[in-house]
């Protein structure tokens, strides 16, 4: 079982916390941000202890409020904005997805002695797609914070480069740095509802809370964001395979996120965004089904429902699931119905195929109704079996520009 790496804490129903920033307000018009973000960092200091001392306080523990409980994360101080006092931190998107409310703890070494600073924090964006969110914080007037610096070229990396994963695991435990190699440079991983991503594999241990958290280079450069791993695969225990964002991509996201949001007297007024990753709500499955009402043959279908009630999908579909026939992006035509394939290989193409989908794409989806067909048993008790339409229809939409809002 794949799973995110992001735990979750049993706390008291309806808590609310108020929302302030630290330190100066904003100012009052609303405007745009670039972030100063650093590259390739220092030259290695002479022992991993000097390189760690550098960077932990660059990595915080984040906490997502809901309107039912709380969440614990990790996150990564990127860097802060030209002449305003505000720090941005990376964290992933399902660390703070459903949050209300957020708050950061940052980490200060002192000669021998530790200690945290809380903080509130505002969203500035977030990406589902690319399960990168951007916090920011603002400490008091003078404080200057910890950055990280990424590394060049997160593609240069290789299969054996010695690693540092920093975060809070446990949602308890932060600060924890562990160790380990990069595995895999360019895995394809199928991550719960995002789909397919494509990760940095790593052996360092990575537990839940680790999520939004830095793996790091013997030198101290940020080559990653540590988002997902495996406990259990096909029924097997499973060790040491954690997976993590590569710098670049987490990089790309943060920047877009930040310099598309605007604020105004302090206030977030809009959400940061990725130009052209696409809205398309909808989500996959798969079921084994009947091919008609007579219910001699099953095969397994890629079953599709619509997610919010606004769009071309949830006004024809309703909260109805439907058997997905094909998909066509801009023309090409993707077929779901050939035989022999079996469910996780018709989720994971469908997912591949809608992660390609950008903002403005035409997509039209052909698909058949999942009817049910009830039998009489002994004894009156009858069972209901599900079965395919044999008719096909068909929704088109056009792919609006995905922009999370809280």
């Amino acid at each position: 079982m794949k799973r995110f790496v992001k735990k979750s804490l049993a706390l008291l129903c309806g808590l609310a916390l108020a929302l302030t920033l630290a330190g100066c307000s904003m100012p009052a018009e609303s405007k745009n941000y670039i972030v100063n973000m650093t590259s390739s960092g220092m030259p290695a200091p002479a022992s991993a202890t000097e390189v760690l001392a550098r960077i932990r306080p660059a990595v915080v523990d984040v906490m997502s409020y809901t309107e039912t409980g709380t969440s614990a994360g990790s996150g990564v101080i990127i860097g802060s904005a030209e002449e305003d006092g505000e720090y941005f931190i990376v964290t992933n998107h399902h660390v703070i997805d459903g949050g209300k409310t957020f708050t950061v703890d940052v980490l200060s070494i002192d000669g021998e002695e530790e200690f945290t600073t809380a903080y509130d924090a505002a969203l500035i964006g977030s990406s589902m797609k690319r399960d990168i969110a951007v916090l920011s914080i603002r400490p008091p007037e003078g404080t200057e914070l910890s950055a990280v610096s990424f590394i060049e070229d997160s593609d240069s990396v290789k299969v054996g480069t010695e690693v540092f994963a920093i975060g809070n695991p446990l949602g308890i435990l932060g600060g924890t740095v562990t160790h380990g190699i990069v595995s895999a440079t360019k895995r394809a991983v199928n991550v719960g509802e995002i789909g397919t991503m494509t990760l940095m594999q790593t052996d360092a241990s990575i537990n839940g809370g680790n999520s939004g958290g830095g793996l790091f280079d013997t030198e101290g450069n940020l080559i990653g964001i540590i988002n997902s791993g495996y406990e259990s695969y096909n029924g097997q225990n499973v060790e040491g395979l954690n997976f993590a964002i590569p710098a670049n991509d987490a990089q790309y996201a943060a920047r877009a996120l930040i310099e598309t949001h605007e604020e105004q007297g302090g206030t977030v007024t809009q959400y940061g965004y990725v130009a052209g990753d696409a809205e398309t709500n909808i989500t996959f499955s798969t079921a084994t089904l009947y091919t008609d009402s007579a219910l001699r043959e099953r095969e397994t279908a890629l079953i599709a429902a619509a997610t919010g009630t606004e769009g071309p999908l949830y006004a024809a579909w309703g909260n109805s699931a439907k058997a997905v026939v094909a998909v066509t992006v801009n023309g090409t035509r993707y077929d779901f119905t050939e035989r022999g394939g079996g469910s996780y290989s018709l989720s994971e193409r469908a997912n591949s195929v809608m992660a390609d989908v950008r903002a403005g794409d035409a997509v039209r989806i052909e698909y058949r109704n999942v009817l049910s067909r009830g039998v009489g048993g002994f004894g009156g008790f009858g069972l209901t079996y599900n079965y395919l339409d044999g008719e096909t229809q068909e929704v088109s939409l056009t792919a609006s520009q995905y922009i999370y809002e809280p």
